[in-house]
């Protein structure tokens, strides 16, 4: 004779069904699903891709015919991989990852949809000035949204911090540039901010790959200077 119910063998096996179901969901990571590793990296390659195919346009590196190449590189790896690292981010509670990754992706398909498909109809209807203009103001929309990011980038590294800024940096000098239309300046503003779009994916790539290294080989090999408050 035992003391003992048989059905305690499980984690739970005196619960109803439900009731464990109910339980292991309620757990979160590491019960009704694994824990789930950072999206962060794959999202920052990912804009940096994106981000660096677009200055190397912008700067006259490469052909202003290969302009094509940034409607590619946004509406696949960009949007793609972004999307994919903010959902993981989300999944595991990290709003600021999350809401980066989604939103940047949307941008990046927006974007690459506007300039593959939209553009000739809206220039059309509106007139090249208008679809400037236009465009202008979405890119000044998002440099507002880029600002807020790094506010809050600033509070968790430096490393993080960088890449928002430049990219802000990039969205309000490329809507500058849409705005001076014609003027001889507007492409010295544009070829400016292509430089600083190479600037802004390399610290995106460098902060993908100090989180990628130092998580794999489990040291600081690579610095992310956290705020002095954290220090």
């Amino acid at each position: 004779m035992t003391t003992h119910d048989d059905r305690a063998v499980g984690a739970v096996p005196i619960e109803t069904e439900p009731q464990a179901v109910a339980a292991a969901w309620a757990g979160g990571p590491g019960h009704a699903f694994p824990a789930t590793a950072t999206g962060v990296p794959l999202s920052a390659y990912a804009f940096a891709f994106a981000v660096g195919t677009l200055g190397l346009v912008d700067t006259g590196i490469l052909p202003s015919a290969a302009s094509g190449m940034f409607i590619a590189a946004a509406l696949g790896i960009g949007a793609g991989g972004l999307l994919v690292g903010g959902l993981w981010e989300f999944r595991r509670g990290e709003l600021f990852g999350g809401t980066f990754g989604v939103a940047y992706a949307g941008f990046l398909l927006s974007t690459g949809l506007i300039l593959k498909f939209f553009a000739g109809p809206i220039a059309t209807a509106a007139g090249p000035v208008g679809f400037d203009h236009t465009f202008a103001a979405w890119l000044i929309l998002w440099a507002i949204f880029t600002v807020i990011l790094a506010i809050g980038a600033w509070h968790i590294n430096v490393a993080a911090f960088m890449p928002f800024t430049l990219a802000a940096c990039v969205l309000v000098l490329e809507a500058i540039a849409l705005l001076g239309g014609a003027a001889g300046w507007a492409s010295g503003i544009t070829r400016t901010g292509g430089w600083v779009a190479l600037a802004d994916s390399a610290a995106a790539g460098y902060l993908g790959t100090a989180i990628l290294l130092n998580s794999t080989i489990g040291k600081d090999l690579l610095p992310l200077w956290p705020p002095a408050s954290a220090a």
